[in-house]
């Protein structure tokens, strides 16, 4: 699936692998040749080629780049654009470069699992991004869209979504899908509290509430887009008050691939809480 618009200069293409998704941002002004920020391009080694020459045909040059956090399906980047910035929130960064050898045996899982070799170059450049300073990503030029991280540690040590301001867009990362239930659990931290990640995640919330409010577009980092971000928001506040509550969940995710285990591992990370 090619790039598509979700807003005015933004667009999103979605992965074969997890429904996972590319954001495309084209700068301020208009005409050929614009300036674009990409972020979380995705996943498998054809589509990071892919991405690129689509981009292009649609008059983009990539300028800058954008991980959300520090998860392997996040941290790649097109061997065609080896020479261009990436930024990450300064945790996910320190977390990308400690982790690196991890996150690598992680990408070389995928490679035995899909059967697809990324190459060398691309393995290079992998996990490896830079701290964005705060506020605004930098633009010194003027060319890029106005993008605020917005970062906070649910699901990952400084996880960040991606509010692009002028077209109402908020790149939500792996929060706020339609295909995943919340995901508090960060496995690349390696021992990090589990508990304390179910509180980092509703912190996390609510952290996204004020910018969900303003959206006109949430794209998650798997499934797909909307314009009603209202809604996945109070999606995931619900099942999480349930299972907080010990009330049975009634969440239609639950029986998407892969979700009644991770439900079974939230259940058993708030009685393993309880007093």
């Amino acid at each position: 699936m090619g790039f598509a618009p979700v807003a005015d200069d933004v667009l999103v293409r979605t992965s074969r692998r997890e429904r996972t998704t590319t954001t495309l941002a084209l700068g301020r002004g208009g005409g050929a040749g614009r300036s674009a920020l990409l972020v979380d391009p995705a996943w498998a080694p054809d589509e990071l080629d892919a991405l690129v020459t689509e981009a292009r045909s649609l008059g983009a040059v990539v300028v800058a780049g954008f991980a959300t956090h520090a998860h392997h399906d996040h941290l790649l980047w097109p061997p065609a654009l080896d020479d261009v910035p990436r930024w990450a929130s300064p945790a996910a960064a320190e977390v990308a470069g400690r982790q690196r050898a991890r996150l690598l045996a992680e990408l070389d899982a995928d490679e035995r699992r899909y059967g697809e070799s990324y190459p060398p170059r691309a393995r290079a450049l992998f996990a490896c991004v830079e701290p964005a300073p705060a506020g605004m990503l930098p633009d010194p030029d003027g060319v890029l869209p106005r993008a605020e991280p917005v970062v906070h540690d649910g699901h990952a040590p400084g996880h960040a979504a991606l509010w692009l301001q002028d077209a109402r867009v908020l790149v939500a990362g792996d929060m706020l899908s339609d295909v995943e239930l919340p995901l508090p659990f960060d496995e690349i931290a390696g021992g990090a509290d589990r508990a304390g990640s179910v509180a980092a995640y509703l912190a996390g919330l609510d952290r996204l509430a004020p910018f969900v409010a303003r959206a006109e577009v949430l794209v998650p980092g798997h499934g797909t887009p909307t314009r009603r971000p209202v809604e996945r928001l109070d999606a995931d506040r619900r099942y999480l008050d349930a299972v907080l509550a010990g009330r049975r969940a009634d969440d239609p995710r639950m029986a998407l691939p892969g979700m009644a285990a991770e439900h079974a591992r939230l259940l058993r990370t708030v009685g393993d809480a309880s007093p």
